[in-house]
């Protein structure tokens, strides 16, 4: 089963359509008003240390948070599976990136 990594997991969204992508699993559900960037990245390799190809990362929240997570995945892998809103469809729609 594929794991969909939601970067920041807003309890007032609804990620129900994602679930069709694999198991749901958050990054980060709360964040400090002041980074601790350091923390931050190293919670985010914790939690990414078991990606594998097939897994999705759900680009949601804070722009920096989402360019740290796809740092992370891209450190380890040539491409990279996200799921982006479309608000035409209603729907999270999905690309590969290659780096």
């Amino acid at each position: 089963m594929t794991n969909v990594y939601i970067v920041y997991n807003d309890a007032q969204k609804s990620f129900a359509d994602a679930e069709r992508f694999g198991v749901l699993k958050q990054i980060f559900s709360s964040v400090n008003k002041k980074y601790h960037t350091f923390a931050m990245i190293e919670h985010a390799r914790r939690v990414l240390q078991n990606w594998k190809w097939g897994d999705y990362l759900l680009m949601v929240g804070d722009p920096t948070l989402c360019a740290v997570c796809m740092t992370i995945v891209a450190e380890h892998n040539d491409q990279i599976n996200v799921l982006r809103w479309d608000k035409n469809e209603f729907k999270y729609q999905p690309q590969t990136w290659s780096f």
